[in-house]
């Protein structure tokens, strides 16, 4: 799924989505305490080698008007939703709140180029 964000004005980027069969879900009960935790897991080392190869092909050049900036896996999306990000369907503040994540050392991994948001 392909989304098209523009905090503060700028630039149009868009950032796919990927949601896949291959997302699997564990659900855990704890008869100690009674509780149950769900946990969720892909395997994203495929969105990560594009979103790589991605990077790669993309340095020295410039942003357009429009251009893909990240491939984020379901399992990420699931995360900062939990998180109170609405990725799917994001307001002005979820974007600033994205942009501030796929900046983020942390979340590089994400994107599909190079510079800042």
């Amino acid at each position: 799924m392909m989304k098209l964000g523009s905090p503060f004005g700028g630039c149009p980027f868009i950032y796919e989505v990927f949601m896949s069969d291959e997302l699997f879900d564990r659900i855990d009960h704890d008869t100690n305490n009674d509780s149950i935790t769900v946990s969720h897991s892909q395997d994203v080392s495929g969105i990560l080698a594009a979103n790589k190869k991605a990077r790669e092909e993309a340095e020295g050049q410039r942003m357009g008007e429009t251009q893909r900036v990240a491939s984020i896996p379901s399992v990420v999306v699931m995360e900062w939703m939990k998180e109170g990000i609405n990725v799917m369907a994001p307001n002005r503040e979820d974007l600033k709140r994205m942009k501030k994540k796929l900046n983020s050392p942390e979340w590089a991994y994400l994107r599909t180029g190079g510079g800042r948001l």
